[in-house]
C-alpha cells in the first residue's frame, strides 16, 4: 500500500515538474542563437563581361523562427530541431549553390529579437566577400518576411505575399516586421500561461529542449505589446508588433519607410492557404504595382498556373445546396461522396441506393465549411483515403498544388482588371517566379529528388501510421475516432510536397542591386528545380528587341524568339570544396549528404510550348475562352543542345486588343518526388482507374514517379494602340 502511494506521488511530482517547466519555458529555455554562417566562399567561374547571363536563387525560404516550421522542431512533428539563418545561408552556399536568395519568416510569429537577429544573420551570410576572378559575391542573401493573411471569407481573404528588399543597411531596413494581424499566431500566445503549457504538453514532453525553444518563442511573442495602429510606422518603437490587415494597409507602411521593395503573392491555388471560393480579382482593388511586380507560380507546394473552369459546391461560399457534376477531369467531393455510397450498394442501381447516394451529398454540402480540415469527409468516417480518389483535385497537370483553387491560378490572374492605368482595377502585369516555401532552411532544394522526409515538407509518416493504426484498434470515443478520419482524409496533402522551385534573373552581374534591377523589371523565369535556361524575347517590325517582362504598344503583329536549354545532369554527392567548408557532420545534416554538383552533359529540351492570354474586356467574358493553352506547340530535336524557335501572332492585329505571351520549357522526364501526386493505376487508354496516395510510407520512401521539369518565362504584354 506504502509503495503505490509514493509511486502515485512520485507520478504526480513528475507531472507537475512537467507543466511547471512548459508554463516556465521562458525562463529555463530560450531559442538557439542564431549561430554565424561559415566564412567561407565557394569557388566561382568568371562571368562573361558586357552581356547579361542567368542567375538563379530562391526568394521563399523560411527558418524555424517561423512558427509553422519551429514545430517542425518538435518530435511531434518531424524532430529536426531548429533551422536558423545561419544554417539557411550555408545551405544557399555550399548546398544548392544558389546565386541569391531572401528569407521569408512568417511576420505572424516573429518576435522584434527575432527581426534583429535575422538582420545581422544576414549581414554575416554577404559579409563573407567575393569569390571568383571577377570579384563577385557567391551567394546574395536578401532581407525579408512573409505577410501571411487567411480571411474568413473570399471577400476579406488576401493570400500569402513575400516582402523582400534591396538594400542590408540598418538605415535602410523597416525597424519591425509587418504581419497581417493573422489571430492563430496572437490567440496562441495570448492564451494564459497554464492553458498554454496544458497545450505543450499535450504535444508530449519527449524532447524537452525543442519544445523549450518553441514555448519560448511563444512566450517571446506574448511578451511583445502591439503597436499603435494609429501611428506612423516610421515613428512607432522597435519593441511592437506591428499588423496591416489588408495589402492596402501594408503598401501605405512600406510608401511610409520609402525603401526599395517587392511583394510578391504565392501559395496561389494552394487550398490550404486559401478560402474555398475566394477569388483573387477581388484584390485587384488593392493591387500595387510599384511593389507587386511578380508571381510565384511554382514552390514546393506545388504548380498554381494552370487555369480550368473547375465548379465545387459550397453551401457556405456559394450559397447554395446544389452539387456540380463531375466534368473537364474534376470530380466534386460532394459527388465522390455519392460515388463512394453507390459502390457500397448490392444494388447500385436500386432507388433506394439512388435516395442513399442523394443524402450523402446533402450531408456533404451541409458539413462543408471550407476548412483545410474537411468536417464534411465525416459523414462517411469509415471512407478511406483512396475512397475519396481524385476528388477536389487538379487531374492531368503538371505536379498541381493541394485542392486547386483555380481562380488564384496564374493564367487566371493575367486575365483580370480593366485596362492598364485603372484606378479602380488595373491590370495585374506580373513576372512568374518559382522559389521552395522550405521550412527548414533549405533554399534551391530542387536540384536532386532525394530524401523526401528531409528535403521537402512533408510531415511524419510514422506519426501518420500511428494514427492510422490507432484508427484501426478503434480504442478511443467514437468522437476522437471520428477526428482521426477526418485527418486520414485529409492526409493526402502530404502527396503534394515537392522539391521547391527557382526563380533566374537576367541580369548584368550577380551584384544585389542589379539582381533587385532584374527583379523589378520582370526579367525573370521560374523553374520547378532544375536550372533550365531560357531565353525569350518579342521583336518588332523596326528589328528592336523586347525581353520577357516588357510591355509594348503597337499595332504590328508581334514576332518571338525562345531558346531554352536543359538542366546539367548532377553528379552523386558534394562538391569537396562544400566538405571542406562545413564538415562530415554539418553537411549531412544540412545538404544529407548531396548537392548541387553539375556534369558536363544536359538534359534535352523535349517541347516549347507558347499560352496566349487575352485580358478580358468585361466580367462577362468566359475566362476559358481566354487562355489559349497551348496556344503553338514546337517539338525539339532531343540531340540537339538548346532548342530555338520563332514564330509570329499576326491575329494580333485583326484582333485589335491587348495580347499576354509567355512560354514553357518543357524538359526530358526524370524521376521526381511525388512526380504522380495520386500514384495512378492506369488503364489501356491512361485513365486514373485507382490511387494510392503517397501518405504514410517509411522515411526513406522518396515516392518517385517521372515528371517532365519546366521553365516558365515572364509574360511579354502587349497593348494595341
Amino acid at each position: 500500500m506504502l509503495k503505490k502511494i509514493l509511486l502515485g506521488l512520485l507520478a504526480t511530482l513528475l507531472i507537475a515538474l512537467v507543466v511547471f517547466w512548459v508554463v516556465g519555458a521562458a525562463v529555463f529555455f530560450e531559442e538557439p542563437a542564431i549561430g554565424q554562417p561559415v566564412q567561407v566562399a565557394r569557388p566561382l567561374t568568371p562571368a562573361q563581361d558586357g552581356s547579361k547571363q542567368i542567375y538563379f536563387g530562391d526568394l521563399h525560404v523560411h527558418t524555424s523562427y517561423s512558427m509553422d516550421a519551429a514545430m517542425f522542431g518538435t518530435p511531434m512533428s518531424k524532430g529536426f530541431g531548429y533551422f536558423s539563418p545561419a544554417d539557411a545561408c550555408d545551405f544557399a552556399r555550399f548546398c544548392s549553390a544558389v546565386d541569391f536568395w531572401s528569407i521569408n519568416d512568417h511576420a505572424e510569429g516573429l518576435t522584434p529579437k527575432q527581426w534583429s537577429d535575422t538582420k545581422e544573420s544576414i549581414r554575416q551570410c554577404n559579409a563573407v566577400g567575393a569569390a571568383g576572378p571577377d570579384q563577385q559575391p557567391d551567394t546574395v542573401a536578401f532581407m525579408g518576411w512573409e505577410w501571411s493573411h487567411l480571411g474568413d471569407t473570399p471577400a476579406n481573404h488576401y493570400g500569402h505575399k513575400n516582402v523582400i528588399f534591396r538594400d542590408l543597411q540598418e538605415e535602410l531596413l523597416p525597424r519591425r516586421p509587418i504581419s497581417s494581424g493573422d489571430k492563430v499566431y496572437r490567440q496562441m500566445a495570448n492564451l494564459p500561461a497554464p492553458l498554454r503549457g496544458l497545450g505543450l504538453l499535450a504535444l508530449g514532453a519527449s524532447d524537452l529542449p525543442a519544445y523549450g525553444s518553441y514555448a519560448s518563442h511563444m512566450q517571446n511573442l506574448y511578451d511583445t505589446p502591439d503597436c499603435d495602429p494609429a501611428v506612423n510606422t516610421t515613428a512607432l518603437p522597435d519593441n511592437c508588433y506591428e499588423k496591416a490587415e489588408t495589402p492596402a494597409e501594408l503598401f501605405t507602411k512600406l510608401d511610409q519607410w520609402g525603401f526599395d521593395a517587392l511583394v510578391i503573392p504565392h501559395g496561389l491555388a494552394w487550398g490550404t492557404t486559401n478560402v474555398t471560393g475566394s477569388d483573387f480579382d477581388q484584390q485587384l482593388q488593392q493591387h500595387n504595382p510599384k511593389y507587386q511586380r511578380l508571381l510565384e507560380v511554382y514552390s514546393g507546394h506545388g504548380n498554381s498556373e494552370i487555369y480550368r473552369d473547375l465548379k465545387e459546391g459550397s453551401t457556405v461560399y456559394s450559397g447554395t445546396s446544389e452539387c456540380p457534376p463531375a466534368e473537364n477531369g474534376f470530380t466534386p467531393c460532394c459527388q465522390q461522396a455519392a460515388n463512394i455510397i453507390r459502390e457500397r450498394c448490392a444494388d447500385p442501381e436500386s432507388a433506394a441506393c439512388s435516395t442513399r447516394a442523394d443524402q450523402a451529398i446533402v450531408s456533404y454540402l451541409g458539413a462543408d465549411n471550407g476548412s483545410p480540415l474537411n468536417p464534411a469527409k465525416l459523414t462517411i468516417p469509415d471512407a478511406s483515403l483512396e475512397d475519396w480518389g481524385q476528388c477536389d483535385q487538379l487531374t492531368q497537370s503538371f505536379l498541381p498544388a493541394y485542392n486547386y483553387q483555380e481562380k488564384h491560378s496564374a493564367q487566371y490572374i493575367l486575365t483580370l482588371g480593366e485596362r492598364a492605368g485603372s484606378p479602380t482595377k488595373p491590370r495585374a502585369r506580373l513576372g512568374i517566379i518559382g522559389s521552395s516555401d522550405t521550412h527548414t532552411g533549405r533554399g534551391g532544394n530542387g536540384y536532386k529528388e532525394y530524401d523526401r522526409y528531409y528535403i521537402t515538407d512533408t510531415k511524419d509518416p510514422e506519426l501518420r501510421q500511428t494514427l492510422a493504426s490507432i484508427k484501426q484498434k478503434a480504442a478511443l470515443p467514437a468522437e476522437e475516432v471520428s477526428f482521426i478520419s477526418a485527418l486520414s482524409a485529409n492526409d493526402r496533402a502530404d502527396a503534394f510536397y515537392y522539391t521547391g522551385g527557382l526563380v533566374a534573373a537576367h541580369s548584368s552581374s550577380r551584384n544585389r542591386g542589379d539582381l533587385f534591377d532584374a527583379l523589378q523589371r520582370r526579367e525573370v523565369y521560374g523553374t520547378s528545380g532544375p536550372r533550365i535556361m531560357l531565353w525569350f524575347d518579342m521583336v518588332d517590325q523596326q528589328g528592336a528587341s523586347f525581353p520577357m517582362g516588357s510591355e509594348v504598344k503597337t499595332t504590328d503583329f508581334p514576332t518571338f524568339r525562345v531558346r531554352a536549354m536543359g538542366s546539367r545532369q548532377q553528379l552523386p554527392g558534394c562538391p569537396d570544396y562544400a566538405e571542406q567548408a562545413l564538415g562530415a557532420e554539418r553537411l549531412d545534416r544540412l545538404c544529407r549528404g548531396e548537392c548541387y554538383n553539375p556534369s558536363d552533359n544536359r538534359y534535352p529540351i523535349e517541347a516549347i510550348e507558347v499560352i496566349k492570354i487575352l485580358p478580358r474586356l468585361t466580367a462577362q467574358e468566359n475566362t476559358s475562352d481566354l487562355v489559349q493553352d497551348p496556344w503553338k506547340v514546337f517539338q525539339c530535336d532531343p540531340s540537339a543542345e538548346h532548342c530555338a524557335v520563332e514564330f509570329s501572332d499576326e491575329d494580333f492585329s485583326k484582333d485589335g486588343r491587348e495580347a499576354v505571351y509567355y512560354v514553357r520549357a518543357i524538359q526530358q522526364a526524370t524521376d521526381t518526388i511525388n512526380g504522380d501526386p495520386f500514384g495512378c493505376e492506369r488503364d489501356e487508354q491512361g485513365n486514373c482507374t485507382a490511387v494510392s496516395y503517397c501518405v504514410g510510407q517509411s522515411r526513406s520512401d522518396d515516392c518517385l514517379a517521372p515528371a517532365r521539369h519546366r521553365a516558365w518565362s515572364s509574360p511579354i504584354f502587349i497593348d494595341y494602340l
